[in-house]
């Protein structure tokens, strides 16, 4: 059947073909020019719109694109050291008691939306709109207010603002001390 069909349209293209020859043929010299130059200026309208103008745009944006991503990759770069750093440095001994209402209340405070789950080894955090510049912030009052390091994050940087998951690795508690595992 698929050869029948193709048969059928190579037939049909050559009988197509042989009407716009056999229309060509029929057209004097100066109607023959005025749809060349028609089908001329149809050319160039479709190899501008579908090929030059998009191909100018993206030229003219993208010095300033470029700026803005290499911008963007040395704010990462230098979170990304602080953050390296930090992991060094030894974490603070105690969590304090209700730590999923004082991480929820840290994200509302730089305008990001979290929710909580007290984990064995530590709290992990779904969040939505933390900014970029925060994160490192967040890494810092991990370690010494909270006595925690982040353990792992899977985040996605969308419009300035970072989504995803963060999960929180607690120290021990000193010998003696509170419960620092979060929920009493």
């Amino acid at each position: 059947m698929a050869l029948a069909s193709r048969l059928r349209d190579s037939s049909a293209m050559r009988e197509l073909g042989a009407s716009a020859h056999a229309r060509w043929s029929a057209m004097s010299a100066r109607e023959r020019g005025l749809v060349s130059v028609a089908l001329t200026v149809v050319a160039l309208a479709l190899a501008w719109l579908v090929l030059l103008r998009p191909a100018l745009h993206t030229e003219a944006q993208a010095p300033a694109r470029i700026r803005e991503l290499r911008t963007e990759l040395a704010r990462a770069q230098a979170q990304a050291d602080e953050l390296a750093s930090l992991a060094r440095q030894p974490a603070a001994p105690a969590a304090p008691a209700r730590l999923d209402s004082v991480l929820k209340q840290w994200m509302q405070q730089h305008g990001a939306q979290a929710q909580v789950t007290m984990l064995p080894n530590g709290p992990e955090l779904r969040l939505q709109g933390l900014s970029a510049t925060a994160l490192a912030d967040f890494a810092r009052s991990a370690r010494s207010d909270w006595g925690a390091q982040v353990r792992t994050a899977k985040l996605t940087l969308r419009d300035s603002k970072l989504s995803g998951s963060i999960g929180l690795q607690l120290s021990q508690a000193p010998a003696g001390g509170a419960d620092t595992q979060g929920l009493p």
